[in-house]
This record gives structure tokens, C-alpha cells and sequence, in this order.
């Protein structure tokens, strides 16, 4: 592998790559690391159905600490 940055979505590590595009604005597209409503506006001017996908994500992320509530309860008590 000659680039080594070719598959890295981590910020912390690609911000090091001599080709990282820093934002000019939050609206900027071309650049590297983009605001999330950059995203979603790019998304719909594609056909994307956006409300469809946040809702998802946030479905997603209520069943994600759902399965850790045990966990955090019993952390809650300890203290």
C-alpha cells in the first residue's frame, strides 16, 4: 500500500495526510471532515430520505444503550 491514508475515516489520523482538505466553512463540501447537516443536505439533493435515515440512527442509538442499561444502573448504584 503506497498511501497509506487511502481508507482512514478517522480525523485524529487523517488530519496528518498532506492532502487533508481543511473546512473553509461548515458548508463546505469538498473538503475532508464535514458537518453532518453538510451531509444530510447532500443526502437530499440526491433523493435520500433523511428524516427516514435520522430517525433510524436514533432508533439505533436508543437500542444501543438499552443493552448497556444494566451496566450503567449497576454503576449508578455503586457509586
Amino acid at each position: 500500500m503506497k498511501n497509506m491514508f487511502v481508507h482512514l475515516t478517522n480525523y485524529s489520523l487523517n488530519k496528518d495526510n498532506n492532502d487533508f482538505k481543511v473546512p473553509t466553512s461548515t458548508d463546505d463540501n469538498s473538503a475532508h471532515k464535514r458537518t453532518i447537516s453538510s451531509m444530510f443536505k447532500t443526502l437530499r439533493e440526491e433523493g435520500m430520505d433523511t428524516d427516514k435515515m435520522w430517525s433510524e440512527i436514533k432508533e439505533i442509538i436508543v437500542k444501543t444503550i438499552l443493552t448497556i442499561q444494566p451496566e450503567l444502573s449497576h454503576g449508578y448504584r455503586a457509586c
